[in-house]
């Protein structure tokens, strides 16, 4: 970026490029002299303090959904998840290219999750019909308000009838999902365990701050047992679980091994998350 900036003749536009060089408040972002963006099975990107910087959000999420059709084109089958859905939806630009992809990308094996608090976010946006047409699986969470007259206009938009936003308005929040496929609806629990609500329930920053901790003092090996044994979770029960995982674990590594690389990257799939 600082290449370009030097490059560039004109004083306005140099102006501009001026805050994502190494010298501006953004250049840690978007200026350097090689790639240092990693790969992974599983990415995440965490935006959260982007959307605190409107001025900073649009260049660098240009930049992750270049970098991340890049990797939909090798064709390896990927899910895409947009949590925060409104922060894609409210600028046009992004708007335009999700509801590109919504049309494209199936066909390079990636399924694409939309995650939002509000439903509003999606039926006011101008992709709206869009977004209803190629979302055909649908998971609503449960809402008091879903009779409201205002609420209610935005579930029948996607489909719910007055008996299904009943069901949305009585079922027990952080307990109940309603799913909405081609198959037909119902109500659902997760049921997680001890054990799986360990794994799958932390996000809180404080559970993200002891996650660093026993990451950095164990490693990643050796994370399961030392984040069980941090919440008083290891048992002779739970041990046996952990046997269990670790023995599956080999035996995926060692059928891994015994194939080759090519066929190994035909088989994984990618998981892509933008938070």
């Amino acid at each position: 970026m600082t290449t370009l900036r030097n490059l560039v003749q004109d004083a306005g536009v140099r102006q501009v490029l001026e805050s994502f060089t190494l010298s501006g408040p953004y250049g840690h972002l978007l200026d350097a002299d090689h790639e240092t963006l990693s790969e992974g099975f599983w990415q995440v990107f965490e935006t959260e303090h982007l959307m605190h910087s409107p001025r900073v959000l649009l260049p660098v999420l240009t930049y992750l959904f270049h970098k991340l059709e890049g990797r939909f084109s090798q064709g390896f089958p990927s899910l895409l998840i947009l949590d925060e859905a409104w922060m894609y939806l409210t600028d046009s630009a992004f708007a335009a290219r999700i509801r590109e992809w919504l049309k494209v990308l199936r066909k390079k094996n990636v399924a694409v999750i939309f995650a939002t608090q509000s439903l509003a976010d999606i039926a006011d946006s101008a992709i709206a019909p869009a977004v209803i047409e190629s979302c055909l699986t649908r998971i609503f969470l449960p809402n008091a308000a879903a009779l409201e007259e205002s609420s209610k206009k935005v579930y029948q938009s996607f489909g719910l009838n007055t008996r299904q936003l009943q069901i949305l308005q009585s079922a027990m929040p952080k307990r109940d999902y309603y799913l909405q496929c081609r198959q037909g609806s119902r109500l659902f629990q997760l049921d997680f365990g001890a054990i799986a609500m360990a794994f799958c329930a932390a996000g809180s920053p404080e559970d993200q701050a002891r996650i660093s901790r026993i990451l950095a003092r164990h490693g990643a090996e050796d994370f399961g047992k030392a984040w069980l044994e941090e919440l008083g979770l290891v048992d002779a029960g739970h041990a046996a679980v952990l046997a269990d995982v670790t023995i599956n674990h080999s035996n995926t590594d060692s059928e891994r091994n015994n194939h080759g690389q090519e066929h190994l990257q035909q088989r994984e799939s990618t998981t892509l998350q933008m938070a």
